[in-house]
């Protein structure tokens, strides 16, 4: 009789011993697919922050172009009125000479 409570002991505890063994597999899978269900979030979130920061970057990008067309525009603007400017007073210029040149 105590041969048998003795074999049930260690049987009781085989069996423990196997699920212990079991539950720890178990965690450390878990613990696994947590890390790279983290990771696969990570590279998620990474990839969005990127994604926008391109995005912001072009969009100031494209901001400060339109700025430099928008300035060179009127630079050349203001060149050709001074052309004009000057292609005027020449005229004059000219004329005043001929007219003393004729008196």
């Amino acid at each position: 009789m105590a041969k048998e409570v003795l074999d049930k002991i260690k049987q009781a505890e085989e069996q423990a011993k196997e699920k212990r063994r079991v539950a720890l597999v178990t965690a450390k899978d878990s613990l696994k697919m947590a890390e790279q269900e983290n990771e696969e979030i990570k590279d998620k979130q990474l990839t969005a922050a990127r994604h926008e920061a391109l995005e912001y970057v072009n969009k100031e990008e494209d901001k400060a172009k339109k700025e430099l067309d928008a300035l060179q525009e009127k630079r050349t603007l203001e060149c050709e009125d001074l052309k004009s400017k000057a292609a005027q007073r020449l005229e004059k210029a000219a004329d005043v000479c001929i007219e003393r040149i004729l008196k």
